[in-house]
This record gives C-alpha cells, structure tokens and sequence, in this order.
C-alpha cells in the first residue's frame, strides 16, 4: 500500500496543449460510436453522420470545463509543481464523468429519451469501460516513459556542468564579477554580485532573491515584479528564466535531477531545488550543453 502511495503521489505533467486533448478525445468518441453503434445508433436511417459529428462536438465542449475552467478556477489545486500520478487519474474521473454528462444530454435531445437516470448511468458505465482504464494504463507508462528520458537528460547535462566547472573562461569571470542592482518600490536597492547570485523567485507582488553573502545564502524580499527583476538582469547570459516564477543562475547550477514533470536545479551552496518547466526545458538544457562555449 505505501508504495503504491507513494508512485500516485509521484510527480506528472499537468494538463499540456489542452486542445489537444478536447480534439483527440471527441474524435476518439466519434469512432467509438461510428464502429461499435451502441445506444440504438444502428437502427437510426437518416442523419446518421450528423449525429455522430453532434457527439463528437458535444464532447469537445463539455471537455472544456473539466480541462480548461477547472485549473482557471482552482490554479493552487493544479500548480505545475504539485501534480501527481493520483491528481491526473483523479482528473480523468472528471473528464469521464462530463463527456458522460454531455452525451446523455445530446441524447436525450435527439431521441427525446428525456433525461432519465438510468440512461446517464448506462452512458457513465460504458464510458468508463471504454475510456477510463485505457486512460489510467497510458498514464502510468507514459510516466515511467517520462522518467526515464528525463533522468538520461539529465545525466548528460551534469557531464556537461562538470565540463563547464573545469573549463570556465577569462570572460564568464569577469561577467560574474560584475554588480546587478534590483531596485524595488519604498526606494529599495539591492546590490548583488552576480557570481552571487543562485536565484529569483516571485511572490505575489514581491519577489525573493536568494545570495551568497558570507558563504551563506540570504533571502531578501523586494517589492518588485518578476518583469522587473528580469530587466534588471538581462544583460547576463547566464542568468535565466527557468518557471514562469523563477530567474536562476546557471553559473550556479551543480547538478540537475529528472522526474517524470521535466527536471529540477540543484544549486552549489543552496539547499533548494529550482524547478525548470516545460515552456524553458529546451533552452536550459541548450545552455547548460554551451555553457562551456561561453
């Protein structure tokens, strides 16, 4: 029980390209109903097509509620970094349960059924045994599928890092040498060398940079927008964005570890982890590759 615990708590992708999903899904209900023709679809003679396609559109809308207001509504419940095996066969339950809900309602339009209970319990059974466990068994080979293509990445990318630990040049010195200054509001200043800096992280209306000061790492909550500190720091190459709330320098980076979601910073003399997503994954692992180029 306490392994199976712990591989549904493990990390996965949130919902990606969810148009995606919307299209394949009704296109998938569309030939399940053209072939298999349950629910008295066989002895329909006319507008038999019209029908189909009217499943298949039904589908698609009513898988917008569950893939795309769902995570409007609840952003902290879907948070890139928090979801898990569990939380994304949970939301396959959500999405089986609307394209049920919308096809008994097309359905009982069309053929004047009305809306009877048992019907909506005969579209949710056949949904589920058609949808749900094809469903669960991709997910967890496309997360042991994920893994391990981003635990290779990575080793790659940290033979890399120990290339670019060996290798560092005349001008990448001088570059880290110099002093970034993050003014934020009340007149705060903020005077930070770069080789000290690990990383920027933002906080409502704040954002948290993390330093070396004294060998030691130092938190300093400034009141400024991520888009500030990205200003501010544009001139260093090294020190990119990595998550739509964190700036990290690269410079910095010791190790790189893979999970399933992508892959996670460690940094040389902090103690926490910086998340890469999948919008900056390319480029960071292009840079890392490079950075003993520059």
């Amino acid at each position: 029980m306490k392994k199976l615990l712990n591989y549904l708590n493990s990390p996965y992708p949130v919902f990606y390209q969810r148009w995606k999903i919307a299209v394949i899904s009704s296109v998938i209900v569309f030939l399940i109903l053209a072939f298999l023709q349950p629910f008295g679809i066989s002895s329909i003679e006319h507008h038999k097509l019209g029908i189909l396609l009217g499943y298949m559109a039904v589908t698609a809308v009513f898988l917008c509620m569950p893939v795309y207001l769902f995570p409007a509504l609840f952003p902290a419940y879907y948070e890139d970094d928090r979801w898990t095996v569990g939380k994304h066969i949970l939301s396959q339950v959500y999405i089986f349960f609307f394209i049920a809900i919308g096809n008994w309602l097309y359905s009982a339009i069309v053929f004047n059924w009305g809306f009877r209970l048992d019907i909506f319990y005969s579209f949710l059974l056949c949904t589920v045994i058609i949808g749900f466990f094809p469903s669960v068994l991709f997910i967890l080979l496309n997360r042991n599928r994920l893994l391990a293509f981003h635990l290779k990445e990575a080793t790659e990318m940290n033979l890399h890092l120990q290339r670019s630990a060996a290798t560092a040049n005349v001008e990448r010195v001088e570059q880290e040498d110099t002093v970034i200054l993050f003014a934020g509001g009340a007149k705060e200043v903020l005077e930070v060398n770069a080789s000290d800096l690990f990383f920027v992280e933002a906080d409502g209306n704040y954002v948290k940079i993390t330093y070396r000061k004294s060998h030691e790492p130092v938190r300093k909550l400034l009141r400024m927008t991520m888009k500030q500190a990205e200003e501010a720091t544009a001139v260093y190459p090294f020190i990119i964005k990595c998550h739509r709330a964190f700036l990290v320098n690269l410079h910095a980076v010791s190790r790189v570890s893979g999970n399933s979601q992508g892959y996670r910073l460690s940094l040389d003399g902090c103690e926490e982890e910086i998340p890469v997503s999948r919008a900056y994954s390319k480029e960071i692992k292009t840079l890392i590759e490079n950075m003993n180029e520059a």
